[in-house]
């Protein structure tokens, strides 16, 4: 099967009537596996002779998310009225477009990213440690300012949500923030599974994924200097974020978590667990410090995530990739790669991508063989929108990867 044949096989999928009409993936408002992610790949998907029913098909999908239960309410970037703001802005192509339903979400979207900033003060000041669902992209405050940073860059709660991500860099009488001197503040409380108590993280854990842990705030900091977006404190907090990835480095590549002991005791782990993928490992920390790099031109962070992906690109024995999709799968690492390319000019990343492309290819065949989830982020929707970028790198809107801070 080609790439173009994989793509088509994944169009025909997501517009058929009965793509979600049952089925396990969550609710039709989800961004990540619902109605909202399939109109986002459509529409994006929709070039060539067959565009018009492909756009009619997402717009089908999208209309279908906004009338589903629990589509109205607040959440993070992935769910409610975040998602399908975010899928209505990409979806757009004329002036106007999705105009009525955007402006009615804007005031949920603001209300939403305000408690989230709120909630976040409020656990940075107990210093009894983050949830993650407060600060990450997926749920938290992230993702919700990197929305915002879309819809209203300059309004007046993406300034409030900047400054509140802003303080998680911040020492406090309690944690220093350097290694040896205490925890930084927005160390979590459990393990990186579901809540509650976790028997390898007993004192609780500093997530090092793009997803869920400090990468994704550190990408929203850059990408709100680099467009101009600038608040008291961000350019401190941006240095000293990076600083601190760049000193928890394992043989040049990232560890997924570290657990609070270690991390008190200034030690870094042997032979920590890796992945080379979005939601945790190396590729994802190597774009939010390629990113920090480029807001403040600061040359030797971009070198050093270059190389990190380099190395991790030349060793498939240390992927431990599951799937196809975005998320933890060859197709969140096909793209994280052509982004650094293109950013970086670095021929070796280019030259890896024909290989990726290829995998990703062989990977949605047998997806779709085995009627694999359509979903954008972990299933063959997303995985399609790689592959389609990476031979059409012109095409669609330049930052239709925003949801996954990569952009």
């Amino acid at each position: 099967m080609s790439a173009l044949d994989a793509i088509r096989g994944v169009t025909e999928l997501l517009s058929a009537p009965e793509a979600f009409a049952t089925g396990p993936q969550g609710p039709e408002h989800s961004l990540a596996a619902g109605r909202a992610g399939a109109a986002v790949a459509l529409a994006l998907l929709a070039d060539g002779a067959d565009g018009a029913d492909l756009r009619r098909a997402a717009h089908g999908h999208l209309a279908a998310a906004v009338k589903s239960p629990g589509a109205m309410r607040g959440g993070g970037l992935y769910s409610g009225v975040a998602a399908l703001a975010y899928a209505a802005r990409t979806m757009a192509r004329q002036p106007g477009e999705y105009r009525t339903l955007l402006d009615g979400l804007a005031p949920r979207v603001r209300e939403a990213a305000a408690g989230r900033g709120a909630a976040l003060r409020e656990e940075l000041a107990a210093g009894a440690g983050l949830r993650m669902h407060t600060f990450d992209v997926v749920s938290g405050a992230t993702g919700l300012g990197r929305l915002l940073l879309a819809l209203e860059p300059d309004g007046p709660a993406l300034a409030e949500l900047i400054g509140s991500l802003a303080e998680l860099a911040k020492p406090s009488s309690e944690n220093g923030a350097e290694r040896g001197g205490g925890l930084p503040r927005w160390w979590t409380a459990g393990g990186p599974g579901l809540p509650g108590a976790d028997p390898a993280y007993p004192r609780g854990h500093l997530n090092l994924g793009l997803a869920h842990g400090v990468p994704g705030p550190l990408a929203l900091l850059a990408l709100a200097r680099l467009q101009g977006v600038q608040v008291p404190g961000q350019d401190t907090a941006i240095e000293a974020l990076a600083s601190w990835l760049v000193a928890r480095r394992v043989d040049g590549r990232w560890p997924m978590t570290l657990r609070v002991e270690d991390e008190e005791a200034g030690r870094l782990p042997a032979d920590p667990p890796t992945r080379a993928a979005w939601c945790y490992g190396t590729p994802g920390v190597a774009r939010a410090l390629f990113l920090a790099g480029a807001a403040l031109g600061r040359a030797d962070w971009r070198g050093t995530a270059v190389a990190a992906l380099v190395d991790t690109l030349r060793d498939p024995s240390t992927w431990h990739l599951q799937g196809v999709g975005l998320c933890h799968g060859t197709g969140g690492l096909l793209r994280i790669t052509q982004r650094m390319a293109e950013d970086s000019g670095s021929t070796e990343l280019a030259g890896r991508l024909p290989g990726l492309a290829d995998a990703v290819t062989r990977q949605l065949d047998a997806a779709l063989g085995a009627d694999e989830p359509p979903g954008l982020l972990e299933g063959t929707a997303g995985a399609a929108l790689a592959l389609h970028a990476h031979a059409n790198p012109s095409a669609g809107p330049p930052t239709w990867d925003a949801f996954l801070l990569l952009n």
